[in-house]
């Protein structure tokens, strides 16, 4: 009896350091990621790996955008003045499991998994030709003459398969927008005699009608819940931006763009442009730029996508070359 009480000892002793030694390992079953819930969850909460369902991220520059659905992009695309400082193009995408990544203006934070696979995912795009990459030739010296030297461009990781078809809604309205914003709509599309050059672009938008929604733009700059229609509109926005595009895509596809033009500003939508005002259909040739999917040039440059715009800059409602070899690059 007593040898073999030994023995059972002996015998317990072993499978309790085996699973202590199974444990220490990380043999043992993983714990599941931690949740992050709430308004406002900074992108230091986002790091620590946690799984966001709902509520809102907001960026250290104070943009928020609320939490997208899983497999779902949201990026919000802002012009700016001169004299404002560009905010930066900012993405929020949830990847579910893996978490939530940001990238401002490519700089990227957020959960590392959900950050690695993120970029996994649009190496996989590019590999796979199913998009083209990013453009980034620079030349001209920024001067007004540069926009057809200036061959710089920059594609973001979406792109639309249909016509963009899309509402305005003209409460608050600063100027006549249909007409200006429609003609910023259209600069990229069909057939384009850009500096010389004939491209034809597959970039296409069709305006359905006014309506009484409001665009998935915050006051923050940052973007709200998407609903499935795009539409233009107008609001308050941070002082220093002009307007904001937020487009949502799922697997490089875009399926909504919703624009907001600041109220701030004094604007102006006639075929002249003078004093103080902003040119509207030049800033909506920008922004519409962004829906299609092409990101800022140089700050210097005197393109269309050039991150800011000074009072009545006409010369941004037409296409510099730069501008046209993107679109032509993205469709």
């Amino acid at each position: 009896m007593r040898t073999s009480s030994v023995t059972a000892a002996v015998v317990a002793l072993g499978t309790a350091l085996v699973a202590v030694v199974t444990t220490s390992v990380g043999v043992a079953p993983a714990h599941a990621a931690p949740s992050c819930r709430g308004d406002r969850i900074t992108v230091a909460e986002l790091s620590g790996g946690c799984v966001v369902a709902s509520g809102s991220v907001v960026l250290p520059d104070g943009r928020v955008f609320a939490v997208p659905d899983a497999g779902t992009t949201v990026t919000a695309l802002p012009v700016a003045t001169t004299t404002g400082g560009d905010p930066g193009d900012a993405s929020v995408t949830n990847t579910g499991a893996a978490g939530i990544a940001v990238a401002i203006d490519g700089r990227w934070s957020g959960a590392p998994a959900a950050v690695r696979r993120v970029l996994a995912l649009r190496e996989g795009r590019v590999a796979a030709g199913h998009d083209a990459g990013a453009g980034a030739a620079t030349t001209g010296t920024g001067s007004a003459a540069s926009s057809c030297t200036d061959r710089s461009y920059t594609l973001l990781a979406y792109r639309w398969t249909r016509d963009v078809r899309w509402w305005s809604n003209p409460t608050g309205a600063k100027a006549a927008d249909r007409v200006a914003i429609r003609a910023g709509a259209t600069a990229w599309s069909g057939r384009l005699g850009t500096c010389g050059r004939s491209i034809t672009s597959s970039a296409a938008n069709t305006w359905v009608s006014t309506t009484a929604r409001t665009p998935a733009v915050s006051s923050t700059g940052g973007c709200g819940d998407p609903d499935r229609r795009s539409v233009t509109g107008w609001g308050s926005l941070p002082a220093g931006t002009l307007a904001t595009t937020c487009v949502w895509s799922q697997d490089g596809i875009a399926v909504e763009a919703d624009q907001r033009y600041s109220t701030r500003y004094a604007w102006s939508s006639t075929a002249t442009c003078s004093g103080n005002r902003y040119d509207l259909r030049g800033v909506a040739t920008h922004e519409w730029g962004h829906a299609y999917g092409l990101g800022h040039t140089a700050a210097s440059s005197a393109l269309v996508m050039k991150p800011a715009a000074a009072p009545c800059d006409v010369a941004q409602r037409s296409l510099g070359l730069g501008d046209a070899l993107g679109i032509d690059a993205r469709y």
